[in-house]
């Protein structure tokens, strides 16, 4: 192999080193009404610290103390570890205020924006959360 052709072969593979992180893909949001937001207070029944999407399980206990369980996608681990989320974010039993974007026909899901757990840590758009109160 000739030198040239080291050289490119090199600049090329380079290229493609420092292009993988950016060729990003992601499904449509389509699901998800966001021009509305929704405030959840809840306890956390699970979370899933995952590649590609994180998931969140909510225990929403309404005024009639009806429990209603709620799915709330997340960014996946590369987005969420920048924000200071690690896998022992929150743990079963947690009380936590999270924001969402609602999801369409009133399903009990949602796409997180940001939460405030009990002890005040706030993670992602959580101005203007008040940390949840005991049950």
């Amino acid at each position: 192999m000739t030198a040239r052709a080291r050289v490119i072969r090199f600049v090329l593979s380079t290229a493609l080193l420092l292009g993988a992180p950016h060729a990003f893909g992601h499904p449509s949001y389509a699901m998800y009404l966001m021009d509305q937001e929704m405030i959840l207070v809840g306890e956390v029944k699970s979370f899933d610290y995952t590649i590609p999407h994180s998931w969140l399980q909510l225990t929403i206990t309404g005024d009639e103390e009806t429990a209603q369980d709620w799915a709330i996608e997340m960014e996946g681990v590369p987005q969420l570890f920048p924000q200071g989320i690690r896998q022992d974010y929150v743990t079963p039993g947690d009380r936590i205020t999270v924001l969402v974007h609602p999801m369409r026909g009133n399903r009990p899901a949602g796409l997180w924006q940001g939460s405030i757990d009990s002890q005040g840590r706030a993670f992602g758009r959580a101005e203007g959360l008040d940390p949840p109160g005991p049950q």
